[in-house]
């Protein structure tokens, strides 16, 4: 069993690499533009000799610190290394999903059927759109996702057995996570509560030292307090509402204890409306833009996210062998609740653009729960059927879901057609941003994304907002230097978090040949520097 379980494992990293590798097909530079940020601070660092701490966000250290010293033993470029080394980051949690099928699964089916299971699970994490999306993107978010399962895993062990190993392993996670990323540490902090209500409740004199004492008090101190003198983004939205924070945690609390104990009807049935909620939320905003200043739902995103109804559908099935009172099980329930509580949160607190955040970004810490319990869905589902369909479902299911989370990868690398945020930036868009930064200096303006880019990787403080006023007023004379991209056009500029705004091509094609093009492109999706004929007023 060992042997299939490596392979298993070396087929699921292979191709979770390969996918989070894939912008490298169209593109040398990070998918996501906030890459560049980490790619500038690590390129800084070496130049220096040591970290640029008064550059770098006080809850962002580990990332660059990691670039940096990838960049000095290779001898690469941080802004090469920035895609690979997220790549390597982002597939160890579809491993870790093998290993926690494979687990819970090994004593109650057949090793061919486990093995399909396991196999299906990991390859979901890896390929799925929702989740490849986070994990693609070259953010500090990709270590948070992958150090809070760690935590909720090595804190139960220490829990349960108080081995010092365990406890100090945990530990120098808890001491990293604040200087990791602040929105997964408070991922972490609440997984961390999960873990330790359920072993407490399980064996409370074992437990209770070890958690509560040793582990979840001193670290939601040391975040607290760390994040009061630090104050993160998103710090004052979340410090607004302390007791609707609170009162979700409690609910987490209470939740995770009675669902380690329902029978399986009434605990699928509590998961099944959580999920059913959220994915009308989706739908919703499509319709009704529930959120304000934010972008309504696209009509492709519904399509790409349909298919992972298959793996919710499978997942809620899968929950009473993957969620429980004790062991792994418990590990999974409290990587499942703790997400859900922060979307709660999120979902009740408000309907502006940083509460929307929240909920999009806490969405992607339940996906690891989520196939594990589906790939346990199919070990149970093949041992009800009967045995002469039992090849049927062992085989067709892990292909079914498979299947359906390649169907939803494209959404991974949509553009402004399918999301409100564009993650590739091509060699034209980071030449043409460095030229006008070089040549301009912060007097010239453009979309969100490209003055994005120039902002993170060269520091300058050019504004997309005259960009805005030309493209709302419809086109006319320019105001001030402006990096003009063909695909305005079309899908729109960037204008994130609202949705992207189009100008008609007449008025476009009219702009450059009226004003001053100074500087252009070619490719498929030209870019051009026009500068004003008059006065400008940046």
């Amino acid at each position: 069993m060992g042997s299939r379980l490596g392979k298993v494992a070396v087929i699921v990293v292979t191709v979770a690499i390969t996918a989070r590798l894939l912008p490298l097909l169209w593109t040398p530079h990070p998918f996501n533009p906030d890459g560049f940020v980490f790619a500038s601070q690590a390129r800084d660092a070496i130049a220096a000799g040591t970290l640029p701490l008064e550059s770098i966000n006080p809850q962002g250290y580990i990332y660059p610190t990691l670039l940096a010293l990838t960049g000095v033993i290779t001898d690469v470029a941080p802004l090469a290394l920035a895609q690979p080394t997220i790549a390597v980051v982002g597939a160890i949690p579809p491993v870790l999903a093998v290993l926690l099928v494979w687990r819970l699964a090994s004593h109650h089916s057949r090793e061919s059927a486990i093995t399909l299971a396991a196999l299906a699970a990991g390859l979901t994490l890896a390929l799925e759109g929702l989740y490849l999306r986070r994990t693609v993107t070259v953010s500090y978010e990709v270590l948070g996702l992958l150090f809070v399962a760690l935590v909720a895993i090595g804190a139960y062990r220490f829990c349960r057995t108080r081995r010092p190993a365990w406890g100090v392993a945990t530990g120098m996670l808890l001491v990293a996570l604040p200087i990791t990323h602040h929105l997964s540490t408070f991922m972490a902090a609440l997984t961390l509560t999960g873990v330790v209500v359920l072993a407490v409740a399980r064996d409370w004199q074992r437990a209770l030292a070890p958690g509560l004492v040793v582990l979840a008090l001193p670290f939601w101190g040391y975040v607290l307090g760390y994040y009061a003198l630090t104050r993160p983004p998103f710090s004052d939205d979340l410090a607004s509402k302390p007791g609707l924070f609170a009162a979700w945690v409690i609910v987490m609390a209470i939740g995770a204890l009675w669902l380690a104990r329902a029978r399986a009807r009434p605990l699928r049935l509590a998961i099944a409306g959580v999920a059913v909620g959220g994915f009308g939320i989706l739908g919703a905003n499509a319709l009704w833009e529930l959120f304000p200043a934010t972008a309504a739902t696209p009509p492709r995103l519904l399509v790409y996210v349909a298919p992972l109804t298959v793996l919710a559908a499978l997942a809620i099935w899968g929950l009473p062998l993957g969620t429980g009172p004790e062991g792994d099980r418990a590990i999974v329930l409290a990587l499942l609740v703790a997400p859900l509580a922060w979307v709660g949160f999120a979902v009740t607190a408000g309907v502006d653009p940083v509460y929307a955040l929240f909920a999009r970004r806490g969405q992607t810490f339940v996906h690891l729960a989520t196939v594990v319990c589906a790939g346990l869905a199919i070990v149970a589902l093949a041992r009800r059927v009967d045995p002469s369909h039992r090849r049927v479902v062992t085989v067709g299911l892990p292909i079914l879901l498979c299947v359906c989370a390649l169907a939803s990868l494209p959404l991974a690398f949509a553009g402004l057609e399918a999301l409100a945020y564009q993650g590739t930036t091509t060699s034209e868009e980071f030449e043409t941003a460095g030229f006008a930064t070089a040549t301009l200096g912060d007097d010239w303006t453009s979309d969100d994304h490209i003055t994005r880019v120039a902002s993170n990787y060269h520091g300058t403080s050019a504004s997309p907002q005259p960009a805005y006023g030309w493209l709302h007023g419809g086109g006319g004379d320019l105001q001030c230097p402006t990096v003009m991209q063909a695909s305005w056009q079309t899908v729109g500029a960037q204008q994130y978090p609202a949705d992207p705004l189009s100008i008609d091509q007449l008025a476009y094609s009219g702009t450059v040949t009226t004003e001053h093009a100074v500087y252009a492109t070619t490719g498929a999706d030209p870019v051009t520097i026009v500068v004003p004929t008059g006065e400008r007023a940046c």
